[in-house]
């Protein structure tokens, strides 16, 4: 905080003036019969004065300094444009649908007399069979999907007690155009079962799931069972395989994702330059609006409208804004467009809204609720998602910053410590000059309060209704031609002194008294206008030594 970093300079500052001046001059005037006793009854009245502060402060140090959300932006021209950006939701293609892991039920088989009779005589056989995968994927109707990462895992037990392998293909399933096929031996160590198992990794695999296009969330797994060995197996042997499918993170997916709700519930959008304002002053702006941006790079048919869109003031003050459109225009990319971002935007203004009158009540937040639903024409196969689809909706509140302010309060609370203690008893007054060329067009008042730990008021530093800046000379058009400049001088006597020692906290309140003309004038703001604050402490103490 500049206002207790700069006291404490001035505080140091003193401290070290006054120390200098003891040990630059005793040293010179120390003699063999020098009392000190006589020292030690000597008393000065030192009057110090010190510069604090030169700031030389923009549009952009006055309003936006603090403000997270708020940007000052400055045209060709230097006119400045107050703007706030928020997000009102962002939904991304991962975030709507999640695939869960796969556990399909286990399948068991057997031989067949005249394979068990192949094996007893040969030696070997082969056996193949096959299993259909119900695949899970909630409410989204799949039929193709590329995994960046998975894993299938396989569990084998067997009760033969032969040797062999076992061959997983699953045709539908292909990476750079080959089909997946895995190969899983075991070893028959004269104990049963005979078990093993494996991962394979599933990364750069695209599944069909159609069955040929008849269906969808469905595909064949097939297996080639090889025992080799010598003996006569028993007709119940068997072999039990079981798979699952883990860590599923999908690439792309085509298909039908259903009717499903894509925006979250009610939120708000802050307005901070008026979430520090009090009290019932009027603040007027000519031209605000606000431009609502929707980006969307899912390929799916989305309808959405604006439920609510209100400014607002807790506890209970609404100004609906009207105009909306509705629906909202939402572009949905085609299958020539995988990857892009298609975007469209309706801007609220005071020509097709009410946007400024909702502005001018200084609402402190903008509150929305989107309903929003995909497919809103019923299901349908031509759906995609990618990963990094995203259904996006932004909103920017623009504030040119022309118009008027009367009796317009804005107030902060600072933590305020001071070392004061470093004077002792001895400070006998404390004058804080303040000087300012003021070059914009506004009628400032300010004041400064100091409290204690409890908030309760113990001082405060400027004369009631004392004008401490006055605005700049304007012209016709609302633009300053000439600054104004004026000096301020507040005493802070003894005792006031020694009561600020208890401050914790300094509560600093601007009122724009009035834009020019009693704020009956419009007036613009320019990068260029400046406001030159200079502040000094003069403290008039009594020091013994």
């Amino acid at each position: 905080m500049k206002t207790s970093k700069s006291k404490k300079l001035i505080l140091l500052i003193a401290s070290f003036l006054l120390v200098a001046i003891i040990v630059f001059t005793i040293p010179a005037c120390v003699k063999d019969n020098f009392k000190f006793d006589k020292i030690a009854k000597t008393e000065w009245n030192p009057n110090i004065a010190v510069p604090l502060v030169y700031s030389s402060l923009t549009v952009q140090d006055i309003i936006t300094n603090g403000d997270r959300q708020g940007v000052i932006v400055v045209g060709s021209d230097n006119f400045c444009t107050l703007i706030y950006k928020g997000n009102l939701f962002s939904l991304k293609g991962t975030d709507l649908i999640q695939i869960p892991d796969q556990t399909p039920p286990s399948s068991s088989a057997s031989l067949s007399p005249a394979q068990i009779a192949a094996l007893s005589t040969l030696g070997t056989v082969t056996a193949s069979y096959s299993q259909t995968v119900a695949f899970n994927s909630g409410t989204t109707k799949i039929d193709s999907v590329s995994f960046k990462s998975g894993s299938l895992d396989i569990s084998l037990s067997s009760d033969f007690k032969f040797s062999g392998q076992i061959t997983f293909k699953i045709p539908a399933a292909k990476k750079n155009g080959v089909s997946f096929s895995q190969t899983l031996p075991f070893t028959y160590t004269g104990t049963v079962p005979v078990t093993a198992v494996a991962n394979y990794d599933l990364t750069g695999y695209t599944f069909d799931m159609t069955l040929g296009g008849t269906t969808n969330n469905q595909f064949v797994v097939n297996y080639d069972v090889t025992l080799t060995g010598s003996g006569t197996p028993l007709a119940s042997d068997m072999i039990t395989l079981s798979q699952s499918f883990s860590n599923l993170n999908f690439d792309k997916i085509f298909g039908d994702i259903g009717q499903l709700a894509l925006s979250p519930d009610q939120d708000t959008v802050e307005i901070s330059i008026f979430k520090r304002s009090l009290g019932t002053g009027t603040f007027t702006l000519v031209n605000p609006s606000v431009k609502v941006i929707i980006s969307n790079s899912y390929g799916v048919p989305i309808a959405a409208s604006l439920a609510q869109l209100d400014g607002y003031t807790p506890p209970a003050s609404a100004y609906p804004i009207t105009g909306s459109p509705n629906p909202l225009p939402i572009p949905s990319p085609n299958f020539f467009q995988i990857g892009q971002t298609l975007k469209d935007s309706f801007t609220l203004d005071k020509n097709n809204s009410n946007i400024v009158s909702v502005i001018n009540n200084t609402p402190k937040n903008v509150i929305y609720k989107i309903n929003s639903l995909s497919n809103p024409g019923g299901p349908t196969h031509s759906n995609f998602v990618i990963d990094t689809s995203r259904f996006k909706v932004d909103m920017e509140i623009d504030m040119p910053l022309y118009g008027t302010a009367k009796d317009f309060t804005l107030m902060d609370t600072l933590d305020f410590t001071i070392d004061i203690d470093i004077f002792n008893n001895n400070v006998e007054s404390a004058l804080f000059r303040i000087y300012n060329s003021n070059g914009f067009p506004i009628d400032v008042g300010m004041q400064a309060y100091f409290m204690d730990s409890t908030y309760k008021k113990l001082d405060s530093l400027v004369i009631p209704n004392q004008l401490i800046l006055q605005s700049a000379v304007v012209n016709s058009a609302g633009i300053v031609v000439s600054p104004t400049q004026k000096t301020y001088d507040a005493v802070v006597s003894k005792a006031r002194w020694e009561n600020l020692k208890t401050s914790k906290y300094i509560i600093l309140q601007a009122v724009a008294a009035a834009t020019t003309n009693g704020g009956n004038t419009n007036v613009k703001i320019y990068s260029t206008y400046r406001l030159d604050v200079k502040l000094g402490l003069q403290v008039q103490f009594k020091t013994k030594i």
